[in-house]
């Protein structure tokens, strides 16, 4: 096989990828193998096998005799998401607190900023890509490649359902920033307990804006 297949079908693969997670091609879009072959200028081999990776993914779906479809990301797949990273998040926060060293907190602090910039300037899809930045640090800390693994499974689920909790409340970009900065000096502190419930207040707060 050789390397440039490889890389149109990767090229396809996040090209499509990114419009879907970004919400450009929101749940029910359509997405004809002709119409992605022009678009992205490319033969249909890497765009099939591009969908059919997306498919496993669970980002689109095969509808018979019609083609691929953007899934829609219900209120289900928002909450399974969350309750996915309450596992994981929780469990490194009482693993890390008070263990990390400098280089972790200068990256937590660099993302942080620009976490504030997008905040300011209420740029919703800058600012998820951040948010899920800082939680990927976090699991990243445990040195674990099976925690890492099961976060990457996740992510970009977990883009688009945070991206619809900003959307139907964009003023909660201001509140997510704060618990990010009071987990940070959490985790910089003696206390995992306090971290534990920080982390927890933090992602069970989808639950009041979906709900």
């Amino acid at each position: 096989m050789s390397t440039a297949g490889i890389t149109l079908r990767d090229t396809a693969f996040q090209n499509i990828k990114r419009k879907i997670v970004n919400g450009e091609w929101e749940g029910g879009t359509f997405l004809s193998e002709k119409m992605l072959s022009e678009l992205l200028q490319m033969s249909k081999t890497p765009i099939r096998s591009a969908l059919d990776r997306l498919e496993m993914m669970g980002l689109v779906k095969l509808m018979p005799n019609q083609g691929f479809v953007v899934q829609e990301i219900t209120l289900k797949r928002i909450m399974d998401i969350y309750e996915l990273r309450l596992a994981l998040e929780t469990f490194a926060a009482n693993a890390l607190t008070g263990k990390m060293d400098r280089a972790f907190f200068d990256k937590m602090d660099t993302n942080l900023a620009r976490q504030s910039e997008a905040v300011q300037a209420e740029d919703i899809v800058s600012y998820v890509e951040l948010d899920r930045q800082f939680h990927e640090t976090i699991i990243s800390g445990m040195a674990n490649e099976e925690y890492a693994e099961a976060m990457s499974r996740i992510q970009d689920k977990f883009l688009m359902a945070v991206r619809t909790t900003f959307y139907k409340n964009k003023q909660r970009l201001w509140g997510s920033l704060d618990e990010h900065k009071q987990i940070r000096d959490a985790l910089a502190g003696a206390d995992p307990q306090a971290t534990i419930e920080l982390v927890k207040r933090h992602i069970k707060f989808v639950e009041r804006i979906m709900l």
